[in-house]
């Protein structure tokens, strides 16, 4: 699953910039969904959808030309749509799909499904956003909740095509995911009655050792297609919790997951090669932490002045309380100051043993 052309790619993603965001109002708008059959050719799967974004779909060239030099936009599409010949199935063949439905360049879809791997590195740049904050908690009752926002630095383009999908066989949901038109993997999904997982970028080391891993380890594996894995995989906590902490990734991330029974809530804090650490729910003394925090920091180091998204969470948390969790509480809290922001895309409450009460909005700056 490995190519050297992603060399190149992440060599020149170092030129990254960000758009800047048109404000609009703040109201919360609910987000779409649909339905993936996975009983359907790999090819067709995502053909009503993306019917659907046609227009919309120029965002992954207005993206990369925010990204690349106009002149370097042609080779760097030519070396996404290379990359697809060592990705593995379904993710090449639904790619292959949407770019024929949409009648774009192979590699401009490619490179959306990627993004992740080749921008997640330390770097000191403001022209970045903000990017994501996930909270697992735990109710009076036992029950685990998830909430998130996903803020990312093209936030006014991704508002507009973020989709729902609930990914069935034989009529049945498997797995259900917020997403973007046109992205296959997964960065924030819900296995019913299993597993709520979310997806925070974390920006670690230099942009040389993504390629030295995509290049020297075979076993590596994009974060959006090993999140899809999973879900689809791995019908329990702890399995997923393992799959996600034990396998090599391209980038490194932090994974936020929470299960069904009583604690069952972990941060996993991942290098590229193996997990640093994992956090769980209920493992301070006195069961203290019945909420866990992961902003884009490792949660043992303060965070950053310039963002501190995580003391604001947590005082939110605090001031809820326990005994009122619920979905509009959540989004209460997900509504913070700060922890929502105008990179804000979309925030999300979700709870695996009552999948039914998934609810997503876009946002929009204040």
């Amino acid at each position: 699953m490995k190519s050297v052309q992603i060399v190149i790619s992440l060599a020149l993603f170092g030129l990254a910039v960000g758009l800047a965001v048109k404000p609009t109002g703040d109201e919360p708008t609910q987000v779409p969904f649909y339905t993936v059959d996975l009983d359907q050719p790999e090819e067709k799967r995502w053909d009503h959808i993306m019917k659907e974004y046609a227009e919309d779909v120029k965002y992954v060239h207005e993206i990369m030309s925010d990204i690349f030099p106009e002149d370097l936009i042609p080779l760097v599409e030519q070396i996404a749509a290379n990359y697809d010949n060592d990705i593995e199935d379904p993710y090449a063949n639904e790619m292959r799909g949407i770019a024929k439905t949409m009648n774009v360049s192979l590699g401009d879809v490619v490179f959306l499904n990627i993004i992740y791997d080749l921008s997640a590195f330390g770097r000191d740049d403001s022209r970045f956003g903000k990017a994501c904050t996930s909270i697992v908690s735990e109710d009076v009752n036992g029950l685990i909740w998830h909430a998130r926002n996903l803020d990312y630095d093209f936030a006014d383009i991704l508002r507009n095509v973020t989709i729902g999908v609930h990914f069935q066989t034989g009529g049945s949901t498997t797995y259900s995911s917020i997403t973007f038109a046109g992205y296959v993997g997964v960065l924030t999904g819900q296995k019913p009655h299993g597993y709520t997982i979310t997806v925070n970028e974390r920006d670690q080391g230099n942009w040389w050792m993504n390629i030295l891993i995509a290049l020297m380890d075979p076993n590596a594996v994009p974060i959006g297609f090993l999140t899809r894995d999973t879900l689809t995989y791995f019908t329990d906590f702890a399995g997923a919790v393992e799959n996600l902490a034990q396998t090599d990734t391209i980038a490194p991330v932090y994974f936020v997951l929470g299960g069904v029974n009583k604690r069952q809530g972990v941060v996993i804090t991942k290098s590229r090669i193996e997990s640093d650490d994992l956090w769980y729910l209920g493992a301070e003394k006195n069961y203290s932490n019945w909420f866990l925090v992961e902003t884009n920091y490792d949660h043992w180091e303060p965070a950053p002045s310039s963002d501190d998204r995580r003391d604001p969470a947590i005082k939110a948390m605090k001031d809820m309380g326990k005994q009122k969790i619920s979905v509009q509480n959540l989004l209460s809290v997900l509504s913070t100051p700060l922890v929502k922001n105008n990179s804000t895309v979309y925030s999300i409450v979700m709870s695996a043993s009552q999948p039914s009460l998934l609810k997503a909005w876009v946002r929009y700056p204040s």
